[in-house]
């Protein structure tokens, strides 16, 4: 999984970038993932499974069976948002469990905001970004692909949110409009390792009971409804976990290169994020009957390019790199892309364009090179207004640059030579040297007759060696896409018939993500909280 030695917070504390500019870009807003977790006192009895006339295999022999009248599978952003409405609505008996280690060690805890609109902060500021504005901005960005009547739900529960975690001690900053896209939504978090204090307060005012280190693998069924889930703890002990109501909240599959590789072939997709994204709710919600949804998307990592070499490391600026908006070409070194949407708009639309190359590499002249010393890329290239990411994130000179360079050409991620044709030839790209020169034309005629893209990004490469080159692969925090589900997010069968007793949340959502990813910052874990939200006043409902 790559180096994961450098938090996220640590990150918006002083890593790579300035804090102040990372807190007013709301980095890592827009990525919250439901995962894994838990350990409590939950109720034990003798091992016993129940017969299953569904899709599921036939199950093993438990060593253990554990009851609850709600069962929350995953626990962060999507999870524990649904053990908060369950209890909030009355439920007692309710267990959350999860495969990593702690409540800390999820994507949820790493996500620093989330989307919402008329919030007291916004209205202060005189903000008049309504509900229903957010809502048609998302649906017809959708293309109504999703379903709409579950967004619109998700969607008017947002502020909310942004309450709940205020009743709990936790903190918001406002973080600035980095996309450009005409209003503030991103409420960024202030307070760290928010998923302790979450399971803190569940605890406390509801009872709520975790368990972590557990990992579902299969569905229990009861005919044809769903009655729980059959897990394997870090020893190898096989446990039935049975309850009234399920909620599958697991975050998706990007630690999982089998279902990676099934959506999106073979390619390097570097997994920006915590290692338990394994993809078993998707399975368990098939082996229960539901319809895996036909869209698939993934939360581009939107702050620096990846490499495999690296893997998952935020304080590496040369990734940063990928996304300046100068010249990106592909595995033939043919250009494939408007860069700009790589610099302004990597989650909604950039990220995405990247997994139309094998791999993707970005090339830069010395002069670029040499004028990163002493002052940021977007000073570089005249600071154009419109780039507000950026003014946001690549405003300063990257400290001692011939050291990390050294390194990364070491490492083999960055290659140097004397021209161009140079590096053609050393890294097999065929079609370097003329994309070279044709761009270079554009750049000398202000236009891009292609892609157009805008002027002000238009900066030359073949300006005197020796020149640089960084080879990227996509990169991603987290995948969209999993089980269809209807308005309150009850799983669904191929046929539209509901799956007793079972529930979908967050980014394994089927029915709620659009790819690419929403426009609008922070909707990731805006939807994945309000989706938790929604099941667990729908289970809670549901076991009355």
């Amino acid at each position: 999984m790559g180096n994961l030695s450098v938090s996220r917070r640590q990150f918006l504390e002083g890593g790579a970038l300035s804090a102040a500019g990372l807190a007013a870009a709301g980095l890592l807003a827009s990525c919250a993932s439901n995962q894994s977790a838990g350990t409590g006192n939950a109720s034990t009895e003798s091992a016993g499974n129940t017969a299953a006339e569904s899709n599921a295999p036939e199950l093993q022999t438990a060593s253990e069976t554990v009851e609850s009248d709600i069962l929350i599978v995953g626990c962060g952003g999507a999870g524990l948002m649904a053990a908060y409405a369950a209890g909030k609505a009355g439920a007692k008996n309710v267990l959350v469990i999860g495969n990593c280690p702690s409540i800390t060690d999820n994507n949820g805890n790493m996500v620093s905001g989330t989307c919402a609109v008329e919030t007291p902060e916004l209205n202060e500021l005189g903000q008049e970004f309504s509900i229903e504005d957010l809502f048609a901005r998302m649906i017809d960005f959708a293309h109504w692909s999703v379903n709409a009547l579950l967004l619109r739900n998700c969607v008017s529960i947002m502020p909310e949110t942004i309450q709940i975690f205020k009743d709990m001690g936790v903190e918001f900053t406002l973080g600035a409009d980095r996309y450009s896209i005409g209003f503030m939504d991103v409420h960024l978090f202030a307070t760290p390792d928010k998923s302790q204090i979450f399971q803190k307060y569940l605890e406390d005012n509801f009872g709520t009971q975790f368990r972590f280190g557990v990992e579902a693998h299969h569905a229990i069924m009861d005919g044809e409804k769903f009655a729980g889930v059959q897990a394997e703890d870090e020893d190898g002990n096989i446990i039935d976990f049975k309850a009234k109501a399920t909620c599958l909240a697991c975050g998706g599959y990007i630690a999982n290169p089998d279902m990676l590789a099934q959506v999106y072939g073979d390619m390097p997709i570097v997994a920006s994020s915590t290692p338990y994204q394994t993809g078993y709710g998707i399975k368990i919600g098939q082996e229960a009957g539901g319809f895996w949804e036909n869209s698939h998307g993934m939360g581009m990592n939107d702050i620096f390019g990846s490499t495999t070499e690296l893997g998952f490391n935020l304080g590496e600026p040369l990734l940063g790199c990928a996304f300046y908006g100068g010249l990106i070409v592909n595995q033939i070194g043919k250009r494939f892309v408007n860069e700009y949407m790589l610099a302004n708009a990597s989650m909604a639309g950039g990220g995405e364009a990247t997994l139309h190359a094998e791999r993707y590499y970005a090339i830069f002249g010395n002069d670029i090179i040499e004028g990163l010393k002493t002052q940021g890329y977007y000073q570089l290239i005249g600071s154009p207004e419109f780039w507000v990411s950026g003014m946001l994130l690549y405003s300063t000179p990257i400290e001692d640059l011939d050291t990390k360079l050294q390194d990364a050409i070491d490492l083999g991620w960055v290659h140097k030579a004397d021209t161009i044709q140079e590096l053609a030839d050393e890294l097999g790209l065929p079609e370097l040297v003329e994309t070279v020169k044709t761009y270079d034309g554009y750049c000398a005629d202000g236009y891009d007759p292609v892609f157009n893209k805008q002027k002000e990004m238009l900066v030359p490469v073949e300006t005197g060696g020796p020149y640089y080159i960084f080879k990227y692969n996509p990169g991603a925090f987290n995948t969209f896409g999993g089980c269809r589900t209807d308005e309150y997010t009850r799983a669904l069968h191929s046929d539209f018939t509901v799956i007793e007793g079972l529930y979908i949340a967050g980014v394994e959502n089927g029915s709620l993500y659009s790819r690419p990813y929403y426009d609008v910052g922070g909707t990731c874990s805006g939807l994945a909280y309000a989706s938790g939200r929604l099941a667990g006043q729908a289970m809670a409902d549901y076991i009355k």
